[in-house]
């Protein structure tokens, strides 16, 4: 089972080649070492799931406003 570190230092790695973008560096990653999307939540690392955060709401994936009922912090937090 990979790691967290070796988990961020991988999609770290993708993102900085120009390759993809932090999410779907993410699923690259969890392919290549047979993970489940799903499981991967725990192997994300705080700025990972900053840089997460970031993109989905500048793509207007997540809702920021305060009335918002559901962020991806309180997704990560069911897992921890």
């Amino acid at each position: 089972m990979i790691s967290k570190k070796e988990f961020t230092e991988q999609v770290e790695r993708l993102c900085m080649s120009g390759k993809a973008d932090i999410m779907s560096a993410i699923l690259k990653v969890c392919e290549l070492n047979g993970i489940e999307p799903e499981g991967a939540k725990r192997l994300l690392s705080n700025p990972l799931k900053e840089k997460l955060e970031a993109e989905a709401e500048s793509l207007k994936m997540i809702n920021r406003e305060q009335s918002s009922r559901a962020s991806l912090s309180s997704f990560f937090a069911t897992t921890e």
